[in-house]
C-alpha cells in the first residue's frame, strides 16, 4: 500500500471507528461486536505506524473513550483518564516484558504481575470526599459518580450509581500515623449479569432488547430516572485508586490497593492471580478463557499489571497508556480483513463454492486468509464485492465465512462480484437445479471434479490411504495413471517410481497403505463414495440398518514384519465378516427408497441422493472397478449391549478428560444412540469436555442437558 492509498484508507478507518464507537458508548446500540472495532482499531494503529507522518491528534487512536451525548452535565476529571493497550497473543506478552526488563535496566527479578478479569462493562469514577472526623474513625461519603467519557470530560451519574446496591455510599477508616486524604477516587467497572440481562429483554419489545450486558450497563446508568436503573440489578467491581491516594495510605502494590477496597466495603473481583513469569501469566488467561462461559458476567480478556506501584511510577505512561499494563484480550469470535479476490471452487460433487481470499487475519486463535461465501444468493445478499472490508467469523468453529461487509470502507472503484457462468476448471456450462442455491459443473470428466473425489476417497475419515494428499493426487491425474478412485488399486511400484514426487521409501509406504485400504468398514466405504447429501454420520447409519448380506470373506493381508516393505513381503489369509464390491451395488439398487427414508436420521433427501448415485452407470462401473482391485467391506460390529440410548441425540464438544471423541461416538452409537454435529431443539446431551466452543452457548440458549464425561460414563 502506497502513501496515497494509505491516506485513504485512514480515512475511512477513523471514521468508521468513530461512527460505532458514538453507537456503543453513547447510544449502546451497535450492529457490530466489540471484536470487530478492535480490529478495525488494529488496522488503523499499524497504517499510522507505517505512516507516522499521517497521525492526527482527533484519531481514535490518539484519544481514549467516545465523544459525550450532551444529554447528561459534564464534569471534567481530576486527571486525564487512560485507556490499555492490548496485547493479543503470547508472543506480544514476552515482546511487553522484554521492554519493561529495558526500561528497568534488566532487573528481572524485582517485580511481579497481577492479572485480574477484564470485566466488559462501564468504567466509571467514585469520588468519595470526607465528611466527618471522629475519635476512632474518619467518614467518607459518595460525592460523585462520572462516566471515562473522552478521558478528558465525563457525565456526571450520580443519581444512577447511587441505586447500584453493593456500592457503599459511606464507609469509615481508622485514623493512621500519617495524614488521610481528603478525597479518595475509586474507579472500576460496572456491569450487568448475564441472567439480569436476560430478565429485562424478556420484558422489552423485541426490537428494543440490548445486544449483550454491556450495552444494557451503560444504557442502564445513562438512565434520566433513576427508578429505572435501580430496577435493572446493575453491579459494580473497584480496581483503581488515585495515585495521590494511594500513596497517602501507603499501598505499596495494586494487590494492597485491591485488599485495601475489599476492608472497606467496596467491591473487588477476588479472583486476581500473582506471577512472575510470562509462563504463569498465559496459565491464568488460559484458565480464565477456558472459564469464561460460566462466569456470571461477561469477561472479554485479562489485565496484567506490574504489582509493585513503585514500578508503575518508574515506568509511567505513553499519551494515553500506561507503559506497567496491558490488556490480554481473548482470540476474536470475528475479525475484520480485506477481501482481495474472489474465486470459485469446485468441489468433489461438482458443487461451486465462491471463497473470499484475504489478508491474513487472526479469528479464534488461527490465521485465516480465506473465507465460504456460500453462494450466489449470499453474495447478492451481503453485497460483497472485491477491495470490501469484511466481517469473518468460523461458522461451527471451524470454517471461516463471511458474514457482514463494511461498505462505508469500500473503495471507490469497487464493482459487483458478477458470478461467472461457466466451471473455472473444465469451462462446462455452470447448472443450478431448481430449488437449490448452488451452481454445479455437470461434468463427470472435470479435472477438479475428479482431484476433489479422488482426495476425499483418500482423505482420513474415509479408505485414510496416508500419502495420498493433494500434491500426489495431482501428479498421479496429470501422468494418466488414476482418473477414477477405482485405479488407486492398481497402482504398482514400477508406475509410482516413475515419478518426481517418488522414491523408493515413499513408494513403499503408499502402497502399504492402499493394501490396508482394501479391507474397510462399511461406512468409511459409503462415506468416501462421495455421495451428496451422506456425510459421515448417515453412511454409519446406511451401514447399520441396510439389508446387506453377511458373508464370510477370505482376504489376504501382508505379514506384520513385511507391513512397509515391497520385496519380500510375506502374506496371509484372514477371514473376515463382510460383504463385497457387487454386494454393496446390489442391495443400494434393491432396496426400496421408501424403506430407506424410513430409517431413523435419514429421510427422504438422503434416500433420493443414495438411489440416484447408484442408478448412474460410471457410479456402478467404479464399485465394479473396486472390487476387482480387491476391496471388501467389513460390517458394523453387532451391539451386544443395553440400547439404552436409542432414540437420544448426542452432540460432543471440547477435549474429554480420558475418552477419545471416536470412542465415546462408538459407544453413544453402540447403545441405539444418535451423535449430531450441531446443538439443535432435537438434541439430548451435549457431551462436553474442555475447551468446548460455542456449542455450549446454543445448549444453554435450547435448554439441553449439558454432561461430562464423570455423569456419563455413570449412564453406561
Amino acid at each position: 500500500m502506497d502513501r496515497k492509498q494509505a491516506q485513504e484508507r485512514i480515512g475511512k478507518l477513523r471514521e468508521e471507528i468513530w461512527r460505532l464507537n458514538k453507537a456503543y458508548f453513547i447510544e449502546n446500540t451497535s450492529d457490530v461486536s466489540e471484536d470487530i472495532r478492535d480490529s478495525l482499531k488494529q488496522e488503523l494503529i499499524a497504517l499510522e505506524k507505517e505512516f507516522p507522518d499521517l497521525i492526527s491528534p482527533d484519531s481514535p487512536t490518539q484519544r481514549v473513550g467516545a465523544p459525550l451525548d450532551g444529554r447528561l452535565p459534564k464534569v471534567r476529571h481530576r486527571t486525564r483518564k487512560e485507556s490499555l493497550q492490548d496485547i493479543f497473543t503470547g508472543e506480544e506478552l514476552a515482546e511487553w516484558e522484554e521492554q519493561i526488563e529495558r526500561a528497568l535496566g534488566g532487573d528481572k527479578k524485582s517485580f511481579e504481575y497481577i492479572v485480574e478479569l477484564k470485566i466488559d462493562g462501564l468504567n466509571v469514577s467514585l469520588i468519595y470526599e470526607r465528611t466527618g472526623d471522629g475519635p476512632q474513625v474518619r467518614l467518607y461519603t459518595l460525592a460523585r459518580a462520572v462516566t471515562r467519557g473522552n478521558g478528558i470530560e465525563g457525565e456526571d451519574i450520580t443519581h444512577t450509581i447511587r441505586t447500584i446496591e453493593s456500592i457503599p455510599l459511606t464507609f469509615s477508616l481508622r485514623p493512621t500515623p500519617h495524614p488521610l486524604p481528603p478525597t479518595l477516587e475509586v474507579s472500576g467497572e460496572v456491569f450487568m449479569t448475564k441472567a439480569a440481562l436476560e430478565k429485562i429483554n424478556k420484558d422489552l419489545p423485541e426490537e428494543e432488547r440490548f445486544a449483550n450486558p454491556r450495552n444494557a450497563a451503560a444504557g442502564s446508568v445513562r438512565q434520566l430516572d433513576p427508578s429505572i436503573t435501580a430496577s435493572r440489578d446493575l453491579r459494580m467491581y473497584c480496581y483503581s485508586l488515585e495515585t495521590e491516594a494511594a500513596d497517602a495510605l501507603k499501598l505499596p502494590t495494586q494487590k494492597a490497593v485491591l485488599d485495601f477496597f475489599h476492608d472497606c466495603g467496596i467491591p473487588t473481583q477476588r479472583g486476581y492471580a500473582i506471577c512472575r513469569t510470562p509462563a504463569e501469566i498465559q496459565a491464568a488467561y488460559d484458565r480464565w478463557q477456558k472459564a469464561r462461559n460460566d462466569l456470571p458476567f461477561d469477561i472479554d480478556g485479562v489485565v496484567i499489571k506490574i504489582n509493585d506501584r513503585r514500578l508503575q511510577r518508574e515506568l509511567g505512561s505513553t499519551a494515553k497508556a500506561p507503559r506497567w499494563a496491558r490488556a490480554y484480550k481473548f482470540p476474536a469470535e470475528e475479525k475484520t480483513a480485506q477481501i482481495l479476490d474472489i474465486q470459485l471452487q469446485v468441489g468433489r460433487t461438482g458443487a461451486i463454492t465462491p471463497v473470499a481470499h484475504l489478508t491474513p487475519t487472526l479469528v479464534a486463535g488461527t490465521t485465516v486468509t480465506r473465507a465460504t461465501l456460500h453462494n450466489a444468493d449470499e453474495i447478492e445478499r451481503l453485497d460483497v464485492r472485491i477491495g470490501d472490508t469484511a466481517i469473518i467469523r468460523k461458522a461451527g468453529d471451524i470454517i471461516p465465512e463471511v458474514v457482514q461487509v463494511l461498505p462505508k470502507l469500500r473503495p471507490k472503484n469497487s464493482k459487483p462480484f458478477h458470478y461467472p457462468k461457466h466451471c473455472p476448471s473444465c469451462g462446462t456450462d455452470l447448472l443450478r437445479p431448481e430449488g437449490e442455491v448452488v451452481h454445479r459443473c455437470p461434468n463427470p470428466k472435470c479435472g477438479a471434479v475428479r482431484q476433489q473425489r479422488t482426495e476425499h476417497f483418500a482423505s482420513r475419515y474415509a479408505l485414510n490411504i496416508e500419502g495420498l494428499g493433494q500434491e500426489t493426487v495431482e501428479e498421479l491425474l496429470a501422468a494418466d495413471l488414476i482418473s477414477d478412485p477405482g485405479d488407486i488399486f492398481f497402482l504398482t511400484a514400477e508406475d509410482l517410481m516413475g515419478l518426481p514426487l517418488f522414491k523408493e521409501k515413499k513408494t513403499e509406504k503408499l502402497l502399504a497403505a492402499i493394501e490396508r485400504a482394501r479391507k474397510i468398514p462399511l461406512d468409511r466405504l459409503l462415506f468416501g463414495l462421495g455421495m451428496r447429501h451422506i456425510g459421515r454420520e448417515t453412511a454409519e447409519l446406511i451401514a447399520r440398518n441396510l439389508p446387506w448380506p453377511e458373508r464370510k470373506l477370505t482376504v489376504e493381508e501382508r505379514d506384520a514384519a513385511t507391513q512397509t516393505s515391497l520385496f519380500g513381503a510375506g502374506t496371509h489369509t484372514v477371514e473376515v465378516r463382510g460383504v463385497t464390491m457387487e454386494d454393496v451395488a446390489a442391495t443400494l439398487q434393491k432396496t426400496a427408497m421408501e424403506e430407506i427414508a424410513a430409517i431413523n436420521g435419514i429421510g427422504p433427501v438422503v434416500a433420493e441422493s443414495l438411489k440416484e448415485w447408484i442408478g448412474d452407470e460410471d457410479n456402478r462401473a467404479l464399485l465394479h472397478k473396486l472390487g476387482n482391485g480387491g476391496v471388501v467391506s467389513l460390517l458394523p460390529k453387532q451391539s451386544r449391549v443395553q440400547q439404552i440410548f436409542e432414540g437420544k441425540t448426542f452432540v460432543l464438544t471440547g477435549t474429554l478428560p480420558a475418552l477419545a471423541r471416536e470412542e465415546a461416538k462408538e459407544m453413544i452409537k453402540d447403545r441405539g444412540g444418535k451423535v449430531s454435529a450441531a446443538v439443535s431443539k432435537k438434541t439430548d446431551f451435549l457431551l462436553m469436555g474442555e475447551e468446548a466452543g460455542s456449542k455450549e452457548d446454543d445448549a444453554k440458549k435450547l435448554g439441553v442437558k449439558i454432561i461430562g464425561e464423570k455423569e456419563f460414563r455413570s449412564m453406561l
